[in-house]
Parts: C-alpha cells; sequence; structure tokens
C-alpha cells in the first residue's frame, strides 16, 4: 500500500508544477469567467478521482508557449478520458477560460448553443455588456460574431492568452448548421494570443485547416502508468475494494496489473468495475471472470440486467432503457412511462436497476440520460437489444408523438 501512495503523491506533485505552467499564460487575477451550471455539473463529475495526464497537459503547455495562436486538438477513444482531461484542464486554468462541453446527453449537440454560450461568456468575462447589453440577432446563425468579440478581446489581453475549452466535438449534430461550415462555426482564422483545445474521436470532422492534433492513443506506456494510478488511488481509498482484494487472497501490486490489463487503458471501464467491486457486485467472481475491456463490461452487465430470457419484464426492460438512449435529452419518468406504456412505477423500478449507466438531474423532478456515449453505442449495436422482440418503429413514433403533444420531459 505504501508504493502505491507513494505514486498518488507523485502524481499530484506532477500536476501542480502543470498548473503552475499553465497558469503564467492567463490573468490569473482576472475575474473567472461564468461557467454554465451543466458544464461545471460535467466538471465535478469527471474529476473525481482524477489521477495523471502529465504528459497530455505538458504538450497543451508547449502549444502555448510555442504558437503565437491556433487549435490543439486532443483525439482519443470513447471511454479513455477526454472529457476529463479537458474537465481538468479548465480547473487547472482557474477557470480563466472560456467553456463548453458538449454532450448529447445533456442535449447540447449544436452550433447555436455554443456559439451563445463562448458569447456571453467573452461579453461577460471582459466586460462588453454595455457595449452588448443583449446578442445581436444573428449571433448564433454563424461564426462572425464570434470573430468580431475575439478581435476585441484580443487586443485587450497584454500579452496574455484567451483560451477555449470545447469538449466533444464529435458529438454535435453536424445537420442543424450550414454545409461545408467548420464544426461549431469555428473560426478559420483567429487572432494572435487566442487558442482553442478541443476534443473529439479519431473520425473525419470540418475543423480549421491549421490545427495540431494529439492522439492519445499512441501513449500507451504513459496511459498505462496513469492507469495503475486511477487503480491505486481508488483502491487506498476504499476499505471495500481493499477487502475483496483480501478475501481472493491477492496482492495488491497482482491485482493492480491485472485490472489495468483488462481495461486496456480505458477509464470508463476502471470506474464501472472498480464501483461494482467496491459496491459488493462481484463478490463471488474471481480476477481472472472480470468482464475484459469496455464492451465486455456492458455486455456481461447487460445480461445481468435482462435476467433469463422467458422474464416476463425483459421487453419492458429493453423498451425503457431503449427508449432513453435515443433521446436527444434528459428525460422524466413520466415522459418515459408514456413511451413504453407502461406505469411509472414500473419505470422507476427498472431504472433503479440501471443507476450506474444513467445521470440523474434534478429540474422540479428528476430526468435520466444515458451516463456516456459508448454505452448508447453499444446499446444500438448490440444484437441482444436489436433481437429482443421490440417494435422499435412504434417506440420511435410513440417518441415522436409525445414532443408533438408537448408530452413533458
Amino acid at each position: 500500500m505504501e508504493k502505491l501512495s507513494a505514486i498518488e503523491i507523485g502524481i499530484r506533485d506532477d500536476l501542480a508544477q502543470v498548473r503552475e505552467l499553465l497558469q503564467t499564460f492567463i490573468d490569473t487575477s482576472a475575474p473567472r469567467l461564468p461557467i454554465s451550471l451543466k458544464s461545471e455539473t460535467i466538471i465535478e463529475d469527471r474529476t473525481k478521482d482524477f489521477t495523471g495526464r502529465k504528459f497530455v497537459f505538458e504538450e497543451i503547455g508547449r502549444f502555448l508557449h510555442k504558437n503565437p495562436k491556433g487549435y490543439f486538438v486532443l483525439e482519443a477513444e470513447p471511454g479513455v478520458g477526454k472529457s476529463s482531461i479537458m474537465a481538468k484542464l479548465v480547473l487547472l486554468l482557474k477557470r480563466r477560460c472560456v467553456t463548453h462541453f458538449n454532450s448529447r446527453s445533456d442535449g447540447i449537440v449544436d452550433a447555436k448553443t455554443f456559439l451563445e454560450n463562448a458569447c456571453l461568456q467573452l461579453i461577460e468575462g471582459f466586460k462588453l455588456r454595455d457595449k452588448y447589453p443583449q446578442l445581436p440577432e444573428n449571433a448564433t446563425a454563424n461564426g462572425n460574431f464570434l470573430g468580431r468579440l475575439l478581435g476585441e478581446v484580443s487586443a485587450t489581453l497584454g500579452g496574455k492568452k484567451l483560451i477555449f475549452v470545447v469538449d466533444a466535438l464529435d458529438e454535435v449534430d453536424l445537420s442543424l448548421q450550414s454545409s461545408g461550415s467548420n464544426v461549431l462555426y469555428l473560426p478559420e482564422v483567429l487572432p494572435d494570443n487566442v487558442y482553442f483545445i478541443v476534443s473529439k474521436r479519431p473520425e473525419s470532422l470540418p475543423l480549421p485547416m491549421d490545427h495540431l492534433p494529439f492522439d492519445l492513443m499512441q501513449y500507451d506506456a504513459e496511459s498505462l502508468e496513469d492507469t495503475k494510478a486511477y487503480i491505486a488511488k481508488r483502491t487506498s481509498n476504499s476499505a471495500s475494494i481493499q477487502n475483496w482484494i483480501a478475501s481472493h487472497d491477492l496482492s495488491l501490486e497482482l491485482f493492480v496489473g491485472a485490472v489495468a490489463q483488462k481495461s486496456q487503458n480505458n477509464f470508463m471501464y476502471l470506474r464501472y468495475v472498480l464501483n461494482d467491486i467496491e459496491n459488493g457486485e462481484y463478490r463471488d467472481v474471481s480476477l481472472e471472470d472480470l468482464p475484459r475491456e469496455l464492451t465486455g463490461y456492458y455486455r456481461k452487465h447487460w445480461a445481468q440486467m435482462m435476467g433469463r430470457e422467458d422474464d416476463p419484464l425483459l421487453e419492458m426492460k429493453v423498451k425503457i432503457i431503449y427508449v432513453i438512449s435515443k433521446a436527444r435529452e434528459a428525460v422524466s419518468r413520466g415522459w418515459i412511462a408514456k413511451s413504453v406504456g407502461e406505469t411509472d412505477f414500473k419505470v422507476q423500478q427498472v431504472l433503479k436497476k440501471w443507476d450506474s449507466f444513467l445521470r440523474q438531474q434534478v429540474s422540479g423532478e428528476i430526468r435520466y440520460s444515458i451516463y456516456h456515449n459508448s454505452f448508447r453505442e453499444f446499446l444500438a449495436k448490440d444484437e441482444t437489444v436489436q433481437s429482443a422482440g421490440v417494435n422499435v418503429e412504434e417506440l420511435n413514433r410513440q417518441g415522436m408523438n409525445n414532443r408533438i403533444e408537448g408530452a413533458p420531459l
């Protein structure tokens, strides 16, 4: 345990050095930029138990130091920790950056929302409210007004830098913006001292021509060390995980190494599996029989949640999780019940069993959305879901009717 604690302390010290480096680029005496409540919620969630990633932040620091302006594009597969890195970056910059988290689960998927969010942060943060008491009528139609604000703000920076942190470009719905435009209408040319740090999956998106890609998947050795440090941190903070290790007659080193190997450096996998161990879900499961990789975890958990093939509630379970996965924003229990033709009580029974995969938002009443896009995609591809005898067309039609009739989400 002492060895694992030393790893964790080393990681913390490394991030302290990175924090000092990044904060040399910004005016730390300036007021924080106004971050939306949804972004704050995402930041809090994704930075819980954050560990490592020093090499990524150092690369961002070098990019900011060497370039007079530009785009830094963090690329990685689902579940590897892009959103967590971006959320931690906001904290390392003491929230003195323009912040925007695209999120299909929260219905934040369009350029209009980004432009409104970014422009309002600039207006409030750089005291332009007298000049712009409200956004111009066409401010969110394209990137022209944002470009004008960037020019005005860049002239006032006094040698410091204006940094945008924009997460999950791959979750943006490009069908909602003009054909041929950059994703989110990102400006093709930036003023000096203006930088965008953005993240996406390794897929083709319309980006400004001059950008620097950073492929996180090429850093296996560094990611493995961070993975082990994360497992060590979670283990040292959890008596339940320590008891599981002891009950299976394992050494800490063997446990950390084996779980890291099974995870394939996927932090979403680690979050789920370590939570399940902590909650007693794997009490009688051996280390060898723990699921392998994120898809393996989803498949095993899906089988456990669905139960027997002759379960009379099977079709209802599939319907409920399907309508949540297809919803464009968080939805209420009443909306789900109406979509699947069941009572609120039955829906609530199912939702309790899916708790680890759902994000809950309280806005008058609890609303539900899929926690991570990788699980939504698993549901779309998995043969069990597709062959469970559910009339998908009818469910989609009922969901559309709910929206037309103004049923509360």
